[in-house]
């Protein structure tokens, strides 16, 4: 029994320096204990139903996206979720590739322009990548938004080889979904070592059916593959949309008379979580619904019970 006591001591102690020379080699902690892993952070939407769904915000280290089709909502919800970073203290980057970037919807939103890093005037979807690998490794935000994938133009889109300007008629094939393949790995590490919350937005493409036509993530299946976090987001129902009353008046009989009509003031937002590495997060394939106001996005308006028309 001494003996293999003995053993046991040895082999730890063989361990400890292997691991030592290991870190030594390359300069930094290459290796260690897992209970020596820092419980990662999360940057709340700020939104209550959708923090609740994936788990309370995205993870600080990974990447996470959230998609769906036009004007549903997507680019609503992470600028708000920017909102609530600053208020946290947190350094936010956003790069607006669709150039849709609305200074008073902001505001309105709860975001401090004087303090969110933008970027708009971007080439070629390399240059993006770069930027967010660069400034992943000098560690200096805590939270980058990428608007969208999808608006990235890769420089083999523009130009070939020998810099020779390219016809919208020529073709490159997957080469927006191998580019975005490419860059999740390259940046992987430095997004993990700088603990960004990186949030990718994203449109859809159909996916047709022999019997059901259903919405997909376009961009490449690397994108499924490298995100903690995939949320898609669409609108419900017209009957669900929240609405506002208001008094329409009309003559009868010579008098003054008025009817308490409905007016819709937004729609349904129905945010449904695919896929979850995060703990904490509901089920693969939760569903929520919640309000979404034109006004104010997923913040409730002060509504009057009664708002008179303008006639």
């Amino acid at each position: 029994m001494a003996k293999k006591s003995k053993d046991v001591i040895s082999k730890q102690d063989l361990l400890q320096k292997v691991m030592g020379d290991i870190n030594k080699k390359f300069k930094k902690n290459v290796i260690q204990f897992a209970s020596d892993e820092e419980v990662k952070e999360k940057i709340l939407f700020g939104v209550g139903e959708v923090d609740d769904l994936v788990g309370g915000g995205t993870l600080c280290g990974n990447f996470s996206i959230i998609y769906g089709g036009e004007s549903v909502g997507k680019s609503t919800l992470a600028l708000t979720q920017i909102a609530t970073a600053q208020q946290l203290g947190k350094t936010c980057l956003y790069i607006d590739l669709e150039h849709s970037f609305d200074i008073d919807r902001a505001k309105v939103l709860g975001i401090d322009l004087s303090k969110l890093l933008l970027i708009e005037d971007i080439n070629n979807a390399e240059e993006a990548m770069d930027i967010v690998i660069k400034i992943s490794k000098e560690k200096i935000v805590d939270l980058i938004t990428v608007d969208s994938i999808q608006a990235m133009s890769p420089k083999g889109e523009q130009v070939t080889k020998k810099d020779k300007e390219k016809s919208i008629e020529d073709d490159e094939m997957a080469l927006l979904a191998r580019k975005m393949s490419k860059f999740l790995r390259v940046s992987a590490n430095a997004v993990y070592m700088g603990k960004v919350s990186v949030v990718l937005i994203g449109q859809v493409r159909m996916n047709l059916g022999s019997f059901i036509v259903t919405e997909g993530l376009s961009g490449g299946r690397a994108l499924k593959h490298w995100a903690v976090n995939t949320v898609h987001i669409r609108r419900g129902k017209k009957v669900d949309s929240p609405v506002e009353k208001y008094k329409e008046y009309y003559k009868e009989d010579g008098k003054d008379r008025y009817k308490t009509m409905d007016r819709i003031i937004g729609f349904d937002c129905v945010v449904k979580l695919e896929k979850t590495k995060v703990s904490g997060s509901k089920p693969e394939g939760s569903v929520t619904h919640l309000p979404f106001y034109f006004e104010s996005g997923f913040l409730k308006p002060a509504i009057k019970d009664i708002v008179e028309n303008d006639e």
